[in-house]
Order: structure tokens, then sequence, then C-alpha cells
């Protein structure tokens, strides 16, 4: 692993003199600059305990030199000798009770140790003499974070930013706060204020448009977007965010072009081309679909969704047989997902493989009984290869799994409708009929051959 770190690492003159005097058995002399250089690339190859006996030397050679001793403590807790390394940073302390480095580094090493409150200790020490306090009340709240305090987390980023409105980690931690709290309108007051104060941040436009994408205000979260844009028209971020929103917004076409252009700033994100065949598949283009769907699997072949969106789109198009084994290689990558389980059932029966596509609806009721169209899906395909009683086993199941669910009663009543059993049927559609048309149209576009009953008409008729 270190040779091959080392491989990608320029070695600086004074590590190629060193090894060759150590090669030739010679007295070691640098000065401080030169020693922490070949510490440093040492460091880099993560050679840490190479670099804490190369900085012993070092010592040995300049012991008064503050630096040096400051770099062996960070060595010695990156070695987990965390002690021996607060001991050193007392009498660097001692000797130097002005540096702040030495309180930034005690900071570090209480947090390493889990005692978060004396890191927020020392770190508030070092704020004062900061010449980067932003990045020091970071510190603070990562601490706060990472004692569950979020209150308190957020308090400190906001510090960061009053200090720094462009600091950009402050933003996204921010960000990730408000999102892990779900605290959606808390996000948007925070972003505007910073707006408010840095009119021309991008980030703070960016996850204001996020936050707005979470509240589900997607015509506001295109304005944020588009003025992240209209500051850096390269913000790969903003951009991909914006074909989101277009998409949610049923907006197919602007939304491809979007995410076209988050991909000329990046094309290595393999969701960007997923989304790109979610927006071609609703577009009804399936050919285009399936070749942005399968651009996603080969950057990544792990992707479940894009397995499935070949398969659909494969079954769209007609041809189960091919669908059957995208949605089989979804389905393996994530067994426990019912809306992939019913989507392989369905492909079953239209191949009528009908016992593998029962296995794969009872699976998924297995998994969620309280999904209701699931208990739908399974029942229609039934119905249609003339299961009938089969289907209403299925149906009293769901209405036992969810009593009174109206589009359950309305499958039942249609179901009967189709075996002749009028009496009955009439029953549960007076059940199910909420005084409105949705639930009948329902049925009538999922069994199509009830505009053919006159009974089912006639019940109808009495009803509206």
């Amino acid at each position: 692993m270190n040779d091959e770190m080392n491989n990608h690492i320029n070695k600086p003159w004074q590590v190629t003199r060193y090894e060759a005097i150590l090669l030739q058995n010679e007295s070691v002399y640098f000065d401080v600059d030169d020693f922490e250089e070949i510490i440093d690339y040492y460091v880099m190859t993560g050679s840490y305990q190479q670099s804490l006996n190369i900085c012993n030397e070092a010592c040995l050679v300049h012991p008064s030199s503050i630096p040096l001793m400051l770099k062996k403590a960070q060595l010695l807790a990156s070695i987990n000798k965390e002690d021996h390394a607060l001991e050193l940073l007392s009498t660097i302390e001692n000797l130097d009770p002005s540096n702040n480095d030495v309180l930034l580094t005690k900071g570090a090493i209480y947090s390493q140790l889990e005692n978060y409150e004396k890191a927020i200790e020392e770190y508030n020490k070092a704020v004062l003499g900061a010449d980067e306090p932003d990045f020091v009340y970071c510190n603070i709240a990562f601490e706060y974070e990472n004692m569950g305090n979020f209150d308190k987390t957020l308090e400190y980023l906001d510090k960061a930013l009053r200090v720094n409105p462009n600091n950009d980690l402050a933003i996204y931690e921010a960000a990730y706060c408000f999102d892990l709290l779900s605290l959606t309108e808390e996000g948007i007051s925070f972003f505007k204020k910073l707006i408010d104060r840095n009119p021309y941040s991008v980030e703070a436009w960016f996850n204001l448009g996020v936050s707005y994408i979470n509240a589900g205000l997607y015509e506001k979260a295109l304005e944020a977007l588009e003025y992240s844009l209209a500051i850096d028209n390269d913000h790969e971020h903003s951009w991909f965010h914006k074909g989101y929103t277009l998409s949610l917004l049923n907006r197919e076409k602007e939304a491809i072009d979007s995410y076209l252009e988050s991909i000329s700033q990046n094309d290595s994100d393999p969701m960007t081309f997923y989304y790109i065949g979610e927006c071609y598949e609703k577009l009804k283009d399936y050919t285009i679909a399936k070749s942005y769907y399968l651009e996603c699997v080969r950057k990544d072949p792990e992707l479940a969704d894009a397995w499935i969106g070949m398969g659909v789109c494969d079954m769209e198009a007609g041809s189960s047989n091919e669908a059957l084994q995208y949605l089989k290689k979804g389905v393996a990558l994530d067994p426990e997902n019912i809306n992939y389980l019913a989507l392989l059932g369905n492909a079953f029966f239209n191949l009528s493989q009908f016992e593998d596509g029962k296995q794969a609806y009872e699976k998924a009721l297995s998994i969620d009984p309280d999904d209701e169209e699931t208990w739908l899906e399974y029942s229609e395909a039934l119905a249609n290869i003339s299961e009938y009683q089969p289907a209403l086993d299925v149906l009293n199941r769901g209405m036992e799994a969810i009593p009174g669910n109206r589009n359950i009663l309305y499958f039942t009543a249609a179901v009967l409708f189709l075996c002749g059993k009028d009496h009955e049927a009439g029953f549960f559609l007076e059940e199910a009929f909420d005084h409105t048309s949705e639930g009948i149209q329902n049925i009538l576009t999922r069994f199509p051959a009830l505009n053919d009953s006159k009974a089912f008409m006639d019940t109808v008729d009495k009803l509206i």
C-alpha cells in the first residue's frame, strides 16, 4: 500500500538525500524546515512510525525546536499514544504559552479520545488567537455533533459563517444537520439569513434550493438553484438538483437538459444517468431510457434501481423475457423491496409462469402486508387469467390486513362482477362507494371487461 502511494507522491530532494545518507551510514543533519519536509513526506505515504523515528532524530539535532516537538506530539497521537502526546504538549505549552497550534492539537487529541467536553474547552481557548477562527468554530461544532447536541452544533456553525460567510464546510454541515433533524423550515430560514449577509454565496443559494426541495416547494427550489447557477454556471450540484426539481415538476425534457449539463461537469456519478433514464421512461421513450440505465449499471453494477428500470423498459416494449433477467438482478440486489417483487411477479404472469409470479407477490406481502397496491396488483394478475376465486381469496386477506380499505372493496366488487356474483358484487360496490367517480373509474381502467357488464353498469347508475 505504502509503495503504491510513493509512486503517486513526488519525492522531495530532502528525502532523496536523507535516504542516501542512511545507505552510506553517515551522520544526519538537516535544518528544521528540511526535517519537516522529510517527516511530512513519510506521513503522506502512511509511514507514521518511520515519520516518528525521523522526528525523534530531528529533535536530537534541534532539541529546542517547538515546531518539531509539536510535530512529534501529533505523530504520537497518530499511533494512538495520546497520553505521551498530551504530556509533550504540556511541555511545549510551558515553553511557548501563546502557541495556538498546541491548543488546536490538544483539542484534536481529546476528540480522538472521545473526551468531547475537553476538546471543546481547548478549541474555545484557541479561537481568540486563531488565524482562521471560523474553522475552529467548525471544530467545536463537530464536537457538539459528536455529543448529539445539534442545537449547539448549529450555533457554532452559525458563528463560523458570521466570521467567514464563504466557509463551505460550515454551510454543508449545517445543511446536513437540518436534514438529519428534519428541520426543513429552520433550514430555509438559516440559508435565507446567510444569503442576506452574503448574497453571492453559491453554496448558500444551492442549499436553500435543496431545503425548498425537502419542503416540497419546487418552484421556489428552482428559483434558488437558478440564482446559484447565475453566480457560478459550472456548479455541477446545482445543475443536478435543478434537473431533479424539474423532474418533480413533470418537466422532463428540461430536466434532461439540466442533467446533461451536470454530466458535462462530471460524468462519473451513475445516479445522473439513472435520473435521465427515468425522465425518458416517463416520456415513454423506452429505448433511450434503457440506454441511460445501462450506462448507469456500467458505472455502478450494484444499483438495483437501474436494473429494475431496464426491466420496466423491456416490459413496456413487450419484451417480457428480456425484462425478467433485469428484474431478477434488481431483486437479487434488493430482495426486501416489495415494489421490485411486485414487478417481478407481474413479469412472471406475463410469461405465463404463474407459480413463480405468485411466489413473488406472496413474498412481497410477507414483507409488508400493509401495502395496498401489492394486494391490488396480485388480485388483478389472478383475475386477468380468470382465477377469480384465488383473486377473491387474496382480496379477503387484504381486507383483514387493511380493514376498511376502499380500493380493496372496489376490487372485490369488480372481481365478483367478473365471475357473475352480481348480488355480492353490488354489496361491495355500495360499501366502497364514496360519492365520487374516482374509484369506479379506477376499476374500469384496471378491469375493462366491466364496461360490458350490465349488472355493474346498472349498479353504478343507481349509486350515481
